[in-house]
């Protein structure tokens, strides 16, 4: 019998879609345009952001292990030039603190303790870090050297003083791109205060000619979501979202301005969604590292479209 190893991501991630189905045959049931549209967008929140979290997490958690790798490799030095065999070495670190590290070392331990060769080991706790091309490449060479027969203590020091000099690096990397993570945020708010400003100034101007019939702007003034207020179809979702954030901030959800503001408010969520992702990308080189940046950014957007409606600038 085939036994299937299910991740937590995995795990979460079918326990959320089959939420998402519970919520959308309950929807669908209700034949209510508005509750269909809200458990659309709910579902795909609910499957979305948990595994961007865990995925962020996992990234957090891998970078803690990195930073502290070098020490373990440097106290490895110092029990095997005491005389100790590489394995019983690690059974000896296992009651280190090595932070998030220190797990894993100590599953390495309790594998050693039961007699499971040391190559086979390091081989399982090499696939544990798959996600982190320098400890996986750190391990490969550390399982070379044993299988070779080599100074195992110079080379486990050579390895600790590398990953510190590659640290070092991706220190000042990360300091001289810090700039452009600035310029990141600043490109957010502009974009908002952009939007802001085309929101105050053309949406009265269609709101006139939608007024005028006679206005050759008749047709430009005219709702474009206004088809899609007498049910749901796939080609009313956008209308229903925005009908939906226009709730959220309580504005009129029959007027013109209504398309607009949630038009321009979609828009600058996905701009923040995205240059917080090339944020993390500039600045700590991968994608999973731009999920802070794209909160923050979505979260100062949605900040700042509150204030800006509560002053009456737009949504009115």
């Amino acid at each position: 019998m085939v036994r299937i190893e299910l991740t937590k991501e995995k795990k979460i991630l079918i326990i959320t879609i089959l939420i998402s189905w519970v919520l959308l045959l309950v929807a669908f049931l209700s034949h209510d345009s508005g509750v269909i549209g809200n458990v659309i967008i709910l579902s795909l929140f609910l499957i979305i952001s948990p595994q961007f979290i865990l995925s962020y997490v996992r990234y957090r958690e891998l970078k803690e292990m990195e930073l502290a790798y070098p020490n373990f490799l440097r106290d490895l030095v110092d029990s095997t030039k005491a005389g100790l065999p590489l394995h019983k070495a690690i059974i000896s670190l296992s009651h280190s603190n090595y932070g998030p590290l220190t797990k894993e070392i100590r599953k390495m331990a309790n594998q050693l303790s039961w007699n499971i060769d040391l190559i086979k080991v390091l081989e399982q706790s090499k696939r544990r870090f798959k996600e982190s091309p320098t400890i996986t490449k750190t391990i490969r060479i550390l399982i070379e050297t044993y299988k070779s027969g080599g100074r195992v203590p110079e080379i486990l020091d050579s390895l600790s003083n590398t990953l510190i000099t590659i640290q070092e690096t991706e220190k000042e990397r990360r300091s001289s791109l810090k700039q452009y993570v600035i310029a990141m945020y600043i490109i957010s708010i502009v974009f908002v205060g952009v939007i802001a400003s085309i929101n105050k100034l053309m949406v009265p101007i269609f709101e006139t000619s939608a007024s005028t019939p006679d206005s050759p702007l008749g047709v430009v003034g005219a709702n474009p979501c206004s088809f899609c207020i007498y049910g749901f179809t796939l080609e009313c979702l956008p209308c229903n979202i925005y009908s939906n954030v226009c709730s959220i901030f309580s504005v009129n959800k029959i007027s013109l301005s209504c398309y607009y503001f949630a038009l321009f408010f979609c828009m600058s969520v996905v701009q923040s969604i995205t240059g917080g992702l090339v944020a993390g990308q500039i600045g700590e080189g991968s994608i999973k590292a731009g999920f802070k940046h794209s909160l923050i950014m979505v979260s100062i957007t949605f900040a700042a479209f509150m204030i800006l409606v509560k002053l009456k600038v737009i949504g009115v």
